[in-house]
């Protein structure tokens, strides 16, 4: 037995010391570490790698850009081959740069998370995407005007730089429109990206982008009319209409001033305004005016003054016309609208401005407050509009006619100047036009038809196949209470006779006088009181009309003189139904109108197009279409609805 055991016990492996255990162990862990240590060299190299190489590919592209921007700011336009050579580099350059960094796009993209450049790192496919699309776009560009412009120089090589620019627009006109695709890709890319989000550094920019391509994708339509409109082929005279929005009227406000700009090969020849009451001969000859003009403000005749009776801009800029060749002599050649809206949208992207005649320095917070303090009657004087007023109010008249001119040629200045962020500048015209504070109308119909495509022409614009809605309050009380009015729409839709049958509209109209003052007897005499507050402060005479589809047929009409409910045929295939009422201060009142729509319009097929009067603020609207409600503000100037 101890033999057999014996033989158990000496089979069994011997047992291994500690320190042989732990040999092993720390061999093993050797043997990690190192293969750890090559992976993290790998690592480390690999890192190194991209980043050496994609910094120097950003650092090349950096040095690159700057040769350009200071190529440009010296002798780009008196050397457009360097031109074309400094972009081919910075070009390649940047292809270099985005070739090096697509391997590691993905990992970029997931780091959201890093602080204040995450938005970033998360948009970079998109930036670097749209970042070649600018060099396309800017390419495309020096090769259509690069040329023509060394021909120029050698040809003028002592012409003025602005010359030879002009000179190789009008000889390149016909091609603008080539580079609209690269115009649209470009707006595409950008619009996938939340410039807000992006860094301080480059949000300005990213936001300025889409009103940038706004203009430039208007200018290459335009392009075969840029050499016409600039007066390349003769001179073009063009009107500016100063519409106090605060006294308003259909196109958007009572026009104020009236100011005559002219062009001449591109160049601006005249700058001159007057005030609107100066356009007037006694001997002349001048249409009546209209029904409610001569009815409820006891006007006989339409003079340029009121010439904006019509809510369609192209149909007012006609009836000006004539009213402006019978008063001055002069043909015209387009038509700017602005209002203060405008003014001070611009006056903000400008910054401070020091004007002759202005105790301050305008800025866009203060420059309303400045205009109305110079449009303001002085204190002393409350007599009525004409007669032995004149002597009285010679130097108030003076004023009114000065500080205008001041105010544009301040503005003008200042861009001349360089001394302007030219990005905000875009933004503040682009979204002064998509809002109607500016709107434009020229007398060339390919032009115009580009504006008005975008929206730019102040014409009514109802949709064919739509339902269709603009209400036009014309303020008939020679004051300024619409500075203080306060409007919002309810707009129901229903078909109670069945989906064969006409619609049914119940449109409310809901003004509101908030400012707390007495008006007794609501005077209506024309009156300028002793300050521009006491113009705000008064009775609200009101002349609304609203614009429907042809064929809409008016039912009932409430809060309205009734003698003053009337439905006429309006502009472009429309229909438009009146009233006229009257509301004292610090109150509220509610217009109703009831009507039914084209039997066309079918519940399956239901559109709607609101568009709002320009020289109004953003107007708050409700609309329920057979039982489901949407309300919104529009601040621009057309909204749309169609079905979910």
């Amino acid at each position: 037995m101890q033999e057999v055991g014996k033989g158990l016990i000496e089979s069994q492996p011997p047992a291994q010391a500690p320190s042989t255990l732990r040999s092993a162990s720390w061999a093993r862990r050797r043997w990690l570490l190192r293969v750890l240590g090559v992976l993290l060299l790998v690592g480390l190299l690999v890192v190194g790698y991209f980043g050496v190489t994609i910094g120097w590919a950003g650092w090349k592209t950096y040095q690159s850009a700057m040769r350009l921007r200071a190529l440009i700011a010296t002798t780009a336009l008196d050397n457009p081959v360097a031109l074309q050579d400094s972009l081919a580099q910075l070009s390649a350059d940047y292809d270099q740069f985005t070739q090096v960094i697509e391997p590691i796009l993905p990992l970029v993209e997931q780091m959201t998370f890093v602080p204040t450049y995450g938005q970033l790192a998360g948009s970079a496919s998109e930036l670097l995407t749209a970042g070649a699309q600018v060099f396309a776009l800017t390419k495309a560009s020096s090769d259509l005007f690069a040329p023509t412009l060394a021909e120029l120089h050698t040809a003028q090589p002592n012409g003025a730089t602005s010359d030879l620019l002009l000179q190789a627009l009008a000889q390149q006109a016909e091609t603008l429109p080539e580079l609209a695709p690269q115009i649209d890709a470009l707006r595409t890319t950008l619009a996938t990206v939340d410039a807000n989000a992006m860094p301080a550094s480059l949000a300005p920019f990213m936001r300025a982008a889409p009103a940038l391509l706004t203009l430039a994708d208007v200018a290459t339509q335009l392009g075969p009319q840029l050499p016409t409109l600039l007066g390349m082929d003769g001179p073009k005279t063009y009107l500016i209409l100063v519409q106090n929005n605060h006294e308003l009227r259909a196109t958007g406000g009572f026009i104020a001033a009236i100011g005559r700009l002219t062009l001449e090969q591109g160049k601006l020849t005249e700058l001159d305004f007057v005030d609107s009451y100066s356009i007037y001969r006694a001997d002349g000859r001048y249409p009546p005016a209209p029904a409610a003009m001569q009815t409820y403000m006891n006007i006989p005749v339409l003079v340029m003054r009121d010439a904006n009776w019509s809510p369609d801009l192209p149909t007012a800029a006609r009836v000006a016309e004539a009213l402006y060749k019978s008063d001055v002599g002069l043909d015209i050649d387009g038509i700017v609208t602005i209002d203060l809206h405008a003014v001070r949208r611009i006056f903000t992207a400008l910054g401070e401005i020091q004007a002759p005649g202005f105790d301050t320095p305008i800025t866009g917070e203060n420059v309303e407050e400045q205009v109305v303090k110079l449009w303001e009657r002085p204190a002393e004087s409350d007599t009525a509009v004409g007669g032995e007023t004149q002597e009285e109010l010679g130097a108030w008249w003076l004023q009114r006619k000065e500080f205008i001119p001041r105010l544009a040629q301040a503005a003008l200045s200042k861009v001349q100047s360089g001394d302007v962020d030219m990005l905000a500048l875009a933004s503040a015209v682009v979204d002064a036009l998509d809002a109607r504070a500016i709107q434009v109308w020229l007398d060339h119909p390919e032009a115009a038809a580009v504006l008005g495509a975008q929206g730019w022409d102040g014409a009514l614009r109802p949709s064919p196949g739509s339902d269709f809605l603009a209400v036009v309050d014309t303020n008939m009380g020679y004051n300024k209470v619409d500075a203080a009015i306060e409007r919002a729409l309810d707009y129901q839709v229903s078909w109670l006779a069945g989906a064969d049958q006409p619609a049914q509209v119940t449109l409310t109209l809901t003004y509101t006088h908030p400012v707390e003052a007495e008006d007794p007897g609501c005077d209506l005499t024309p009156r300028y009181g002793k300050s521009y507050a006491d113009l705000i402060a008064r009775c609200y005479f009101d002349y609304v009309r609203v614009y429907v589809p042809a064929g809409s047929k008016l039912i009932d009409v409430t809060g309205v003189a009734s003698e003053s409910i009337a439905t006429q045929r309006g502009e472009r295939k429309t229909q438009f139904f009146t009233g006229y009422f009257i509301m004292p201060p610090h109150s509220t009142h509610q217009v109703t109108f009831t009507y039914t729509l084209p039997s066309t319009l079918t519940p399956d097929q239901y559109r709607l197009v609101v568009q709002r009067q320009s020289g109004t603020q953003p107007l708050p609207l409700t609309v329920t279409i057979n039982g489901d409600m949407t309300a919104t503000t529009i601040a621009d100037g057309v909204w749309e609805w169609s079905p979910p």
